[in-house]
């Protein structure tokens, strides 16, 4: 048995039409798995950034801010390096909880401040998926690390 040369057409057409209904829709899945790693890709990096800068603070036990910012940019210079370097604040307070405003803090005899919290965060200025409105949104992610100093 021979199958007639309008079916074998009519079968060709039917597939044409499901791949014309399905493509968006698996091109939407692949495009947010993308974007979904991605995101998990730079919480990631920036989770490191801040958890290599709070290391450095703590096992040199260096309270220059400066270099403190600066090692947590250089390991975000490994993890990110095709991408712009994430912000790094360096917050500082004191033992009871408030924010160190310079010199001493009070009741302190010689160390200026207590606390340090390394805060890394990043746009991704394109947001997960490009080519949806809805999703194309710029998203901040952030991560910090939170130690105190001997």
């Amino acid at each position: 048995m021979q199958a007639e040369p309008q079916s074998i057409a009519r079968q060709r057409g039917v597939a044409a039409v499901e791949l014309a209904l399905l493509l968006p829709v698996l091109l939407l899945i692949f495009f947010g798995i993308a974007g979904l790693s991605r995101l998990y890709f730079v919480q990631l990096a920036l989770a490191n950034a801040a958890r290599a800068g709070m290391q450095f603070a703590v096992a040199g036990n260096s309270r220059d801010v400066a270099r403190i910012a600066a090692a947590a940019q250089a390991d975000a210079r490994l993890d990110l390096p095709d991408m712009a370097l994430p912000a790094v604040a360096i917050v500082q307070r004191c033992a009871d909880g408030s924010p160190y405003g310079g010199g001493l803090c009070a009741g302190a005899a010689s160390a200026p401040w207590t606390y340090v919290e390394v805060r890394a965060s990043y746009q991704l200025g394109a947001g997960l998926v490009p080519m949806l409105p809805v999703f194309a949104r710029p998203l901040r992610l952030r991560q910090s690390a939170v130690a105190r100093l001997q």
